[in-house]
Parts: C-alpha cells; structure tokens; sequence
C-alpha cells in the first residue's frame, strides 16, 4: 500500500476558511455548550451585529446587544486609550518612571518601570501575586521582554488617579465612556448592573457560582460594608475597607480595576472599536510594534499586534472564570469586532464564528 502523500503544515494566514453568510449560530452555541455569544462592530466598513442565545441557562432570558458582559481583560485597550489622552495633552510621559509620579513602593530595576513598559507588557512584573506580604519583584529588567502582566496595570491606574485627581471609574466614565457613547458601561460592578447582565457558566454550560460576578460581588458588599461606593472611591479607600474588613488587598481582587472590570455590552464596545479603528489611521505610529511575543505576535501600548497578514492587525483578548472574550480590528480592511461569551468554552465559540465571518486564520488564534 502506498504511503499517504504529506501535507505540510499550514502556515496561520496562509489558508483562509471559506467565508459562510449565514452562521447556524443556535447550532455553534449547541455543539460548544456556551449559552450566548454576542458579536458587533463593522466587517469591510459596514455595521454588523449579532447575538444568540440566553443570558442564563436557569432563567433563560435571551441576550440583547445591549446585555451587559464582564469584558475582563478587554478593558486594558479602553484603559489604554485614557493613558495615550494623557499623554497627548502632556500630562503624562510615555518613557517617565511610575514611581517618579507616585510613591509605589517599587525599588531596584522596578523602579525604571514606565507607563510605556505597562502598556506593552514589557514590564517584567507578574501577571498577578497571590501573597502581599512577598515584596513584588520582576522576573526581568524592564522594556527587554514580553510578559503579560495585571498587576503592571494597576500600578498605572494608580498614577493616573494620582495625575487626574479624581477615583479612577469617574474618570473613565467622564473621558472615555461617556465622550464615546458608552453610557451604560461601567468600570464598577453594582447589583443593579446584574439585571441585566448575562451569568458565567462552566465548561459545559452549568452554572458557574465562582465565575466574575461572584467576585464583582464579594468586592461591592466589602466597600459598601465601609460606607464606599465603588463608582466613586478612589484606590487608596478601597484598599482601607479591605484592610478594616481584615482581607488582604490583592491588586486581582480590588475594582474598579483597569485591568479587567469593565461592563458592557456588544453594541457599546464596538463603538470603542470604531474609534480606534479611525485611530489607526490618524496616529498610525502610537499602534506600530514595540515588543516581539514571536515570529508573528508582538505587542503595542494597549494591544496585541497579528502580523499575519500583508498589514498588521490590533487584536486584545478577555478570559475570566466563566467568560470568555476577544476583539479585534483591522485597518487595511476597515474592520473592526468585538465577541463576547458567557461560557468557559467561550474560545472555542469565538474562535470559530471569527474564521466563518471573516473568511481568515489569523496567528493570534492560534496563540491564545
């Protein structure tokens, strides 16, 4: 019998999927056991929008574009944007240490460690610590690799309180959120939000009781108990009510957090992604790479850089218990998408709609 001829592997972008028109979306949240996924933005310059499923297996409510998601990581980009105002209207520099602004406590080589090394995740931090009375070292010196890192993003949030002189979620609601549209989105989680708000599932789309809103919750009743509302306390007071409710302080937990507790919808994260999209185009150079991941990932103040195809495109992901995220924007084609997912095998669903819809195989689905 004569051997099976071989095929070499394929290179990411070098086969594109067949693009499909009409996506059997009740069929892809079936076979993948997330019970809704949200999708909007502009596809070749033309709006596109849409969503399927329930917001819960228990109540089955059905999603709406305006059903608010936890973005988690998604809103380092938004975060991001702030950063670059500021540093436009020169109220903040790029290659300035942190520590030169606020007193972080940061020591040796962390010391050098600016808003430019966050942003690119060049920072040599950890992505989280888990114990605060071990002193935050770096893994590395600071701007001569990539290493994600959240616990970099809080560092900066607390500058640009400091620099903005009012709490952090105000700011962004008064910045970026509202000037965008963003009217319903909030980097501060309240149980009001959750009424209209989808839930986390599992991996096979059962309840998850520890997904990001049980921990939205746990941070909302400890600042309440201490007479705070987290939409306007600033980190410092919050910070205070975890120290008198005796529960350490963890960067990871406190919210509002830059690093991942923005709430939104679909149809309001999409408008974000159009104005960077135009962004692109009017500051090409504040989204060139500054960091190389690998061969075809590198990294720029606030995104993932896919070096794919013939022109890179911006893409950021967000992955927390129970959700799971991604967007992603591409200038040469005027495109620009937001997936949202409230189930743990949420990649899996994204994943696919993205190559159905878009008809490509970009490297940085194969990354995540």
């Amino acid at each position: 019998m004569a051997a099976a001829a071989y095929k070499p592997a394929t290179i990411p972008g070098q086969r594109r999927p067949q693009r499909s028109k009409d996506l059997d979306f009740e069929l892809m949240l079936a076979v993948t056991e997330v019970p809704a996924i949200a999708v909007a933005g502009v596809i070749n310059g033309t709006p596109f929008e849409r969503v399927a499923g329930v917001r819960s297996v228990i109540d089955k409510t059905l999603v709406t574009p305006n059903t608010y998601f936890p973005a988690a990581s998604l809103s380092k980009p938004v975060f991001a944007w702030a950063v670059r105002d500021l540093v436009r209207k020169r109220k903040l520099d790029w290659d300035k240490p942190l520590q030169d602004y606020v007193d972080l406590g940061l020591s040796g080589n962390a010391r050098w460690i600016t808003a430019e090394h966050v942003l690119t995740h060049s920072s040599g931090l950890p992505n989280w610590r888990f114990q605060l009375d071990k002193p935050l070292t770096l893994d590395f010196v600071p701007g001569s690799k990539w290493q994600y890192s959240g616990e970099g993003i809080v560092l900066l949030q607390r500058v640009v309180e400091k620099i903005v002189g009012v709490p952090i979620a105000t700011y962004m609601k008064e910045s970026v959120l509202y000037p965008f549209g963003m009217r319903s989105s909030t980097f501060a989680w309240s149980p009001v939000l959750q009424a209209n708000a989808v839930n986390g599932h599992d991996r096979r789309a059962n309840p998850l009781e520890r997904s990001m809103v049980f921990y939205e919750r746990r941070n909302f009743d400890l600042t309440r108990k201490a007479g705070l509302n987290p939409a306007s306390a600033s980190y410092a007071q919050i910070v205070s009510a975890y120290e008198k409710a005796k529960t350490p302080a963890l960067p990871v937990a406190i919210a509002p957090n830059m690093a991942g507790s923005l709430w939104t919808s679909a149809r309001e994260y999409a408008m974000f992604l159009k104005r960077v999209l135009a962004d692109t185009a009017a500051n090409a150079g504040d989204y060139r790479e500054r960091v190389q991941v690998n061969p075809r990932i590198a990294w720029t103040r606030g995104w993932g850089v896919d070096r794919t195809f013939r022109r890179p495109a911006l893409f950021h992901w967000g992955d927390g218990p129970g959700f799971k995220n991604f967007a992603w924007v591409e200038p040469e084609k005027q495109t620009a998408l937001v997936f949202l997912t409230n189930g743990d095998h949420g990649y899996q669903l994204y994943s696919a709609v993205f190559r159905q819809l878009l008809a490509e195989d970009p490297a940085s689905l194969w990354w995540l």
